[in-house]
């Protein structure tokens, strides 16, 4: 799949018109990211409009050896374009169904609660494809309370794993424990079809 195809319909799954203040997120995650220790996780903060890392992490060069500030300048198309091309398609499928499921299935008031995990095969700067894990927790929200501003988390995990495409949206409860909204394993979905959420949760 084309670069340009991609962008295309990431545009659409989060076509928005508004354009969220970031300043305050950017400072505080930047004043927390000189405290954090290095380890295999990195986070960004992420702007699905202008397809844009609004910030990274220093643990992202030690993670997967891409160069911070070259990120920051082409944004997300220079990510996708490490994205395995056996992957793409599954991922990006994996990222509409979770916005129609929060659009059509969780209401506005809890929206803000919600996390959404999936992941996919990246090529790191060594020219290995290692296993990404991303969780990603809405910060800003368009007049729809369509999530287009995220705090990204990205854990790298080593490549011998063999990970299906999996997608899944979890809600802070009540009881402040994350309860699993929807799940689906785009990879091998008559494995996963006999568990309910609640037996994943457990």
């Amino acid at each position: 799949m084309l670069l340009k195809q991609i962008k295309t319909i990431y545009h659409d799954i989060f076509k928005s018109y508004d354009h969220p203040a970031l300043t305050h997120h950017i400072k505080k995650i930047t004043e927390l990211d000189v405290y954090l220790p290095y380890s295999s996780t990195f986070f960004c903060i992420t702007n699905t409009q202008n397809l844009t890392f609004e910030f990274i992490s220093k643990n992202m060069t030690s993670c997967i050896g891409l160069d911070k500030n070259s990120l920051l300048k082409e944004g997300m198309r220079q990510f996708w374009n490490r994205i395995h091309p056996e992957d793409v398609e599954l991922w990006l499928k994996a990222l509409n169904d979770l916005m129609v499921f929060t659009l059509e299935e969780i209401p506005i008031k809890d929206r803000q609660r919600m996390s959404y995990t999936w992941n996919y095969r990246l090529l790191n700067e060594a020219g290995s494809y290692v296993n990404i894990i991303q969780n990603t927790t809405p910060l800003e929200f368009d007049s729809d309370m369509k999530p287009i501003i995220g705090l990204a988390h990205y854990t790298v995990l080593d490549p011998k794993i063999k990970m299906p495409i999996t997608a899944t949206a979890k809600l802070l409860n009540n009881h402040n424990e994350y309860e699993t909204k929807y799940f689906n394993n785009f990879s091998q979905k008559l494995i996963t079809n006999g568990l309910s959420n609640r037996e994943r949760d457990v």
